[in-house]
């Protein structure tokens, strides 16, 4: 359910770029955000698991805005360093939240990584919106978030997982190149069949990867492996669904800008 529940969530961001430009692609970015963070601080439930989200969160909104309000153009690589700072400035607010706690910081280390972790992920999502809105820009957008709806639901059938890892980045690949061949915007853009390929594959692999990392989280909760997710409150299903489903979104998104990275320095020509 995830997988396919994910490959909507690419489909709905396309839809947000294509026909509400780039302030609706901020909108959607920002509600995958959201429910990802505190879907996996619901889920964790660690110590100072609401504060490390409400950073995280922050960061990532924050973060998110300002690279909508000022990435215009062309992709510069100079547009990633306010995540950068997001990323530095909240790896500190993550640690002063452990030093403010005042129950004898139990459980420090899986706290700290969940917050780091939920930090990272809500900061990487926003690499959508770093992707320049001109006309290759848009056009990677397309590619990478088609690729990563590929990636999800090839992960929907059974079998070892490094089978359909490898396959949804084949797939993935596959569809980047009949994406460049025949979508006009795409095909405008220049990207050349090696470029659209490596973009959508890369962003099916990492989509994968999510959905099976998606997946062992599930089964872990399932199984109560780990103490405190034994005690805590299910999740309503269709938060837990969402949330797991926002994970390979925001994995694809760097995914993509490193193959727009590559494309614009020119190794991919």
């Amino acid at each position: 359910m995830a997988a396919l529940v994910a490959s909507a969530l690419a489909g709905a961001l396309v839809a947000a770029s294509w026909f509400g430009g780039r302030y609706a692609l901020a909108a959607g970015v920002a509600a995958v955000q959201v429910i990802l963070v505190v879907g996996l601080a619901r889920t964790a439930d660690v110590p100072a698991g609401r504060a490390s989200s409400a950073l995280a969160v922050l960061a990532g909104l924050g973060s998110g805005g300002y690279v909508a309000a000022t990435a215009a153009g062309p992709f510069d690589p100079e547009t990633m360093t306010p995540l950068l700072v997001a990323v530095g400035a909240g790896f500190v607010a993550m640690v002063v939240v452990q030093l403010a706690r005042r129950d004898g910081r139990a459980g420090l280390t899986p706290s700290l990584t969940f917050g780091v972790t939920a930090l990272l992920l809500a900061t990487a999502t926003v690499d959508w919106l770093a992707l320049g809105d001109d006309t290759v820009g848009e056009a990677m957008l397309l590619v990478g978030l088609t690729g990563a709806a590929v990636g999800a639901a090839i992960m929907i059938f059974p079998g070892p997982a490094l089978l359909w890892l490898v396959g949804g980045t084949i797939a993935a690949a596959s569809v980047g190149l009949v994406l460049q061949a025949y979508v006009e915007p795409i095909d405008a853009a220049d990207l050349g069949p090696l470029t659209a390929a490596v973009a959508a594959g890369v962003a099916g692999l990492a989509s994968a990867v999510g959905v099976r990392t998606a997946r062992l989280l599930r089964e872990e909760r399932s199984l109560g492996r780990h103490a405190s997710l034994a005690t805590h409150a299910p999740l309503s299903s269709l938060t837990h669904v969402l949330t797991l489903a926002s994970l390979p979104i925001a994995l694809a998104a760097p995914a993509t800008v490193a193959a727009s990275w590559a494309f614009s320095d020119g190794l991919l020509a």
